[in-house]
């Protein structure tokens, strides 16, 4: 029985060259060994396809069912959409708020370069009697009787400190509501001033005083020292 199925499966097999339509092969063109050969070919080859079957049959599961594909798209769309219109409004509260700095800034800049100005020439004891800043808030400070503003970089330490000491004072004094004025908390502010630009913020300080509650923490001596000096 194996043997006839064989034959019959050889026999199925294309014809060699030359051979006439249905002209069926000569039995005694193929000797086993060929035919051994033919047969694992044929083998080999229908294991290939089962093997490509196999893969596309893989494909097609991991795909998933086309009906579920298509809402999970439909999903994917209207997350995109509403992605979209939240990024436009984020994008024009971004404009807006932009705009309305730029305002606010054309509105505070110019109070706020005076008052620091008067309040950086009482630091200063009267050395310095302008200061800028830009609305990238880089600061400049003129002389008494001088020409230019001189930048930060080309200013002292200790004349830096008294800079950002009033800055720091009008920004509050402009700022925080004069109705209610909050009180001021100053952490070793004066800790790199010497004792003379000391003296005069603390002179300042005092002024300030007047007009809102100033609490001055300090690990130094010096500030209590110059207090009870004063009587």
């Amino acid at each position: 029985m194996k043997a006839q199925a064989a034959q019959r499966l050889v026999d199925s097999l294309p014809a060699p060259a030359g051979a006439g339509p249905g002209t069926p092969p000569p039995p005694t063109e193929r000797n086993p060994q060929q035919t051994a050969a033919a047969l694992a070919a044929v083998g080999g080859e229908i294991s290939r396809l089962q093997g490509e079957l196999s893969h596309a049959e893989g494909q097609r599961t991991a795909l998933g069912d086309p009906a579920e594909l298509e809402h999970g798209l439909e999903e994917a769309e209207e997350a995109l959409t509403r992605r979209r219109g939240e990024y436009r409004a984020l994008e024009l509260a971004l404009e807006v708020l932009s705009q309305a700095n730029g305002e606010l800034q054309a509105r505070f800049s110019p109070a706020l370069n005076r008052r620091a100005g008067q309040l950086f020439s009482a630091l200063t004891g009267g050395k310095y009697e302008e200061l800028t800043l830009t609305r990238e808030f880089e600061a400049a400070a003129r002389e008494a009787g001088g020409v230019l503003p001189r930048r930060t970089v080309s200013l002292s330490r200790g004349t830096v400190d008294q800079l950002y000491l009033a800055v720091r004072l009008a920004v509050c004094e402009l700022a925080l509501p004069a109705e209610e004025p909050a009180p001021l908390v100053l952490d070793d502010a004066l800790s790199d001033f010497d004792d003379a630009r000391m003296a005069l913020a603390l002179e300042c300080l005092e002024q300030y005083a007047g007009e809102r509650q100033i609490l001055l923490f300090t690990c130094h001596g010096r500030e209590r020292a110059w207090q009870a000096g004063r009587g």
